[in-house]
């Protein structure tokens, strides 16, 4: 049996809005090339460029609306604690798994 590794979505900062429906088709895209069953977006360049405002909450939610329609799980890693809190105010922190 061939265990299928997560698709890894790396966010580059600066995030803008322009650039999610590119992430968003790409990951698509990879969903349907690889048959993974998770998605993990990795936002470590965000906490380290300290960027969490709604360009990345967009990206995030719109993200997880490509995995869910594809029956993917998703989570995002190493998020910042600036971005967990966002994430909190949004409501969307218990849906992307943080």
């Amino acid at each position: 049996m061939t265990t299928v590794e997560p698709i890894v979505v790396r966010l580059a900062a600066p995030l803008t809005r322009a650039e999610v429906p590119q992430l968003c088709e790409h990951l698509r895209g990879q969903l349907e090339l690889t048959g993974a069953m998770e998605v993990v977006v990795d936002a470590l360049a965000l906490h380290h460029a300290g960027q969490a405002d709604f360009a990345v909450i967009d990206a995030l939610a719109r993200l997880r609306l490509t995995a869910r329609r594809a029956g993917v799980g998703i989570r995002i890693r190493d998020p910042g604690p600036a971005l967990v809190r966002l994430l909190q105010l949004a409501g969307l922190a218990e849906t992307l798994g943080v």
